[in-house]
């Protein structure tokens, strides 16, 4: 099964190529891969299949709704799909590759026509002369954008903008994808934790029956009955708060998923964790994140485009030449007895930068280049936070995974069991078998808890470096 994130590149590609560009954008690229390996025949901690039956037990006046189920992979995918922030953020992309066909059209002649030297208050005659009049057409035609390099530092200023439009929108996916795989885990441990309540009251139940039956026979008192029926108590609560807990973490992924209306939703997927992946050195991790992480490239893009502004600017402090051409037709003959004359007249127009030469804008550019210099070093320093905190995070997990959680679930499971069937004989009190199955209890929390973290970290990692570690 492919990573959501390799999917992702070619939905980031789709969307990219659909956009008429006259040059070749930044590829997005730095999305990381992976391959999961989930499916629903795969055991679950614990299976989620029996908690959508448990859980939420249906009306008998209601028709059971079928819950709309997803894998990791289709999780990311509909996220993907539906999210409005990667829409929105798609259309800085457009809006960037519209500033760049902006810059590099070429300017537009001026046509001016007119018709001077008309008679006011008396007509013109040989005798009484005046004007002549005459009709103007001209065109006039910029030609500073070609002659300084006005157009073409335009455009190269606009290209980095659109390669920095194109590495946030990625970044938006990145943050995106982390999003909803967070979520899909939260709700696999949520329902881990539903089903451990479940069974631990199922487990007391049982105990009250065995309980109430000693009871009735007199082999033992009437205290143990209530102190079964606090400790039944206690797991109606632990039930009811681990039930809230799955229904958060469902409107969760429901969020990211665009889910709107009422409809139920699943997920399909386990924690088991069969082969741990090795943890990498912080070292290792932050060279991985500086090649592969989008919102590097973005500030790295924005940089480069501080640089061209500058240039731009300075281009741009360039005096405004326009040449021009015009056509004179004179009426004579009535004005002056002359016959009627037709002319040309060329010139040039140059604006002299004086006292203003673009110095403002040229200030202001500069500024910029150093805010992004500074914005640049901040988020490395927050990277090296990030990586150093991604690292140790999965590193610990994975030592839970490979040294603590190995055994101590079954040692805690047979020592509860042991000490029921001792009850059951009379061997043991019931303080002992109530202490039994909390240890189990507690032992179960640690063991659903210590998988999904482990999976929370690993992805977090991954979101972190930008690259997949599974491969």
């Amino acid at each position: 099964m492919t990573h959501p994130f390799l999917k992702s590149i070619f939905f980031t590609f789709a969307l990219l190529s659909g956009c008429a560009l006259e040059h070749e954008p930044l590829p997005v690229t730095s999305l990381y891969k992976n391959t999961f390996k989930l499916s629903a025949t795969e055991s679950v901690l614990p299976d989620p299949a029996a908690i959508n039956k448990n859980v939420i037990p249906p009306s008998p006046y209601e028709t059971p709704v079928t819950p709309k189920e997803f894998t990791l992979d289709q999780a990311v995918q509909t996220a993907l799909k539906t999210d409005p922030r990667i829409n929105a953020a798609m259309e800085n992309v457009r809006q960037a590759e519209a500033d760049l066909t902006t810059a590099g059209l070429i300017p537009n002649p001026d046509f001016s026509t007119g018709q001077s030297l008309m008679p006011l208050n008396r007509e013109f005659t040989v005798t009484r002369q005046g004007g002549p009049p005459q009709f103007d057409v001209g065109v006039a035609m910029p030609v500073d954008w070609f002659l300084f390099g006005k157009r073409a530092a335009a455009i190269v200023s606009g290209q980095y903008g659109v390669d920095a439009a194109a590495a946030d929108f990625a970044n938006t996916i990145r943050l995106r994808i982390s999003a909803t795989i967070k979520a899909f885990y939260d709700v696999l441990e949520a329902q881990a934790m539903v089903k451990l309540a479940q069974e631990n009251q199922k487990n007391l139940v049982a105990m009250e029956k065995i309980i109430l039956n000693r009871v009735a026979l007199g082999g033992v008192g009437s205290i143990e009955a209530d102190r079964i029926k606090l400790s039944l108590f206690a797991s109606h609560r632990e039930l009811h708060t681990q039930e809230l807990n799955l229904a958060s973490a469902l409107n969760q992924l429901r969020a990211l998923l665009g889910i709107s209306d009422n409809t139920v939703i699943g997920v399909i997927g386990t924690l088991d964790v069969s082969k741990p992946t090795h943890p990498i050195s912080i070292e290792e991790a932050l060279k991985w994140a500086e090649e592969n992480r989008p919102d590097l490239t973005a500030l790295h893009r924005q940089l480069e485009k501080a640089n061209a502004n500058i240039q731009l600017e300075e281009r741009k402090a360039y005096p405004q030449i326009t040449p021009r051409i015009g056509y004179t037709r004179q009426f004579q003959q009535q004005a002056i007895g002359y016959p009627d004359a037709n002319s040309w007249g060329a010139g040039v127009d140059v604006v002299v930068p004086l006292f203003d030469r673009n110095q403002g804008n040229i200030a202001k550019a500069k500024s910029v280049r150093i805010q992004t210099q500074h914005n640049l070093q901040a988020q490395l320093v927050d990277l090296r936070a990030e990586i150093d905190q991604a690292v140790k995070t999965f590193t610990s997990a994975y030592q839970f995974i490979i040294n603590d959680d190995p055994g101590q679930l079954d040692a805690a499971e047979n020592v509860r069991d042991k000490i029921n069937q001792a009850y059951e004989l009379g061997g043991k009190t019931l303080l002992e078998v109530l202490d039994a199955q909390r240890a189990y209890l507690e032992t179960y929390k640690v063991h659903i808890s210590g998988h999904s973290s482990y999976w929370h970290a690993l992805y977090q990692l991954d979101a972190a470096i930008g690259k997949d570690l599974l491969h």
